[in-house]
Order: C-alpha cells, then structure tokens, then sequence
C-alpha cells in the first residue's frame, strides 16, 4: 500500500484516507451480511463500529484536504487544526457507538436471542483482523512519513480498536459455537463497547488539549529549550509560549540579545534563533522570535 508513480515515496495523506474509506466499506458488508445471517449482535456491532469508522474516515479525508489549505486572510496561521477538528469528531462518534452497542447487547441478555454461527462468521471476522492490522500500520506508516498527521492517527486508532474488538467478537461466537452459550455473544458486544469507549475517551482528550492550545509534548519543550540556552548569541530568554495546529507547533518567545547591538544586528540574531529552531526541530513550522536587550531584567 505504498504509493504512487514507481518511486518508492510514501502515499500522500489524502490516498491513505481513501483506502481507509474503501476499506471500511467493504468490512462494513461484511460483518453486516454475516450479523444478519447469523443474528449474532457481536458481529452486528462490529458492522456498527465499522460504519463509524467509515463515517471517520470521510472525516479524517475532509479533515486533511482542509489542512492542507495554505494560510488565508481569515486564517492567517494555516488550517492545520482541521485535522484536530476531524479527529475529535471521529471521537464523538465512536463514543456513539457504544451507547448503540451497549443498550442492543442488554436487550439480548434480557430477552435471549438464538445466534447461528457459522464457517463464515469465522471466516470474516478473522478476515477483518488481518485487515484492521494490515491498515493500522499503514496509516500510522503514512502519519509518519509525513511528520504526522493527526487525522490520520485518529483513523489508525479506530482500526486498532476495531482489531480488539473484533478479536472479542471471536471469542464470543467461539463460546456459542462450542458451548452453545448464548449470553457469550451480548457479553462479546458490551466487551466491543468497553474497547471502543477506552480509545474514544484517550484520544479525544489528548486531541481536545490541542484545539485548547494547550503547550505541545515535554520533549519538544525541552528541545526549543535547548536551543535557545545553548545558543552563544542569547543572554537569555522568557515568555516561551507554543501551541500545536495538527502536528505542527507554533512558538513566540522572547530572547535577550547584547544591548549594544544595532536594530540590525539584533533582527539578525532573532532571524538565526528562528531559522535554528525550524531546522532542528522540523516539527516547528513557524517560530516568533521577540528581541530584548539583556541589560533589561524586567522579565528575567
């Protein structure tokens, strides 16, 4: 699932998110020609999840398609938050899949329903485990190939869920096959539920903190941080302040330059410090730098 033109270059992020669509679709009738089939409401909520996540792929594709936009007038900083946007609506709509997939599992604990397992039943959902494996590290290959992409990484993670669950689909239809326990089945989809929930929770929580610009991961702090104590030309810095947009970091922060320096010569040393940073830490698409002499110790 590598990309394009014979070169052996990554898939751009728009290609993975449409394989990622194509693929849900077809897991998606899958498990939904097999669920009815069967009456099996593990499977049928693994067909659910899937339908979710197709509905989070067109997300995460408009979502990226949107980011790749270049700054505007109205957004003067790019529209890279898109990507963010997408991911934590594919959250909200994995959480609404649990609730669907809880309440239809307590129905059939309560009012116990006959489920025909079949050769197929296994044949498809361990199908769709080698598919959400093969898929997951591809998109994740791809988010990586392009410096990340949190859209993209949203939509791997829903394949990864979708792997567990469908392993605990597995092993519930194992159980009515085997042992003829119906209950196994219902107790299969509230286990699919719980896996679904714990993803939806943790990712929409860490993609929430982004569009809250909330300071980027501890180790890019502490590698702007780095930059700036080791460079010869600073006498010092404050008011270090960064935000992500999608899985780009926008810094400002103020340095003190030596208070003998031209305007010239400060602009400079705030233009090399800008150019550094961008360089070593690719991942800093944008950094203001702010000069102040050093002999003014009021932010010190």
């Amino acid at each position: 699932m590598e990309s394009t033109a014979g070169s052996g270059a990554p898939a751009s992020k728009t290609q993975a998110a449409l394989v990622s669509v194509l693929v849900n679709a077809l897991l998606i009738i899958a498990k939904l020609t097999v669920g009815l089939l069967s009456g099996s409401v593990a499977i049928l909520a693994d067909a659910a999840h899937s339908f979710l996540d197709l509905s989070a792929s067109v997300f995460a594709y408009v979502g990226i398609r949107a980011a790749l936009k270049p700054p505007d007038e109205e957004h003067a900083f790019g529209h890279g938050k898109a990507e963010n946007v997408s991911s934590l609506v594919q959250m909200f709509l994995l959480g609404a899949t649990c609730i669907a997939i809880v309440i239809e599992s307590v129905r059939r604990l309560v009012v116990v329903s006959s489920v025909r397992v079949a050769w197929y039943s296994f044949a498809v959902v361990m199908g769709a485990v080698v598919i959400d494996i093969v898929v997951s590290r591809y998109l994740s290959r791809v988010s990586r190939a392009h410096g990340g992409s949190a859209a993209l990484e949203a939509d791997a993670l829903h394949f990864s869920s979708d792997l567990w669950a469908s392993l605990a689909v597995l092993g519930g239809i194992s159980l009515v096959a085997g042992f003829g326990l119906q209950a196994a089945d219902p107790l299969a989809g509230i286990l699919v539920a719980i896996i679904i929930g714990s993803t939806a929770v943790s990712a929409g929580r860490q993609t929430a903190q982004v569009l809250l610009d909330a300071m980027p991961d501890a180790s890019t702090v502490r590698a702007i941080e780095r930059i700036l104590a080791s460079d010869p030309q600073l006498h010092g810095y404050h008011a270090l302040r960064a935000r992500q947009s999608g899985k780009h970091v926008l810094l400002d922060v103020a340095v003190h330059v030596d208070g003998n320096l031209t305007l010239a010569q400060a602009h400079e040393v705030g233009h090399a410090v800008s150019e550094r940073i961008r360089r070593e830490l690719p991942v800093v698409s944008d950094a203001v730098i702010h000069v102040e002499p050093a002999d003014d110790d009021a932010h010190g």
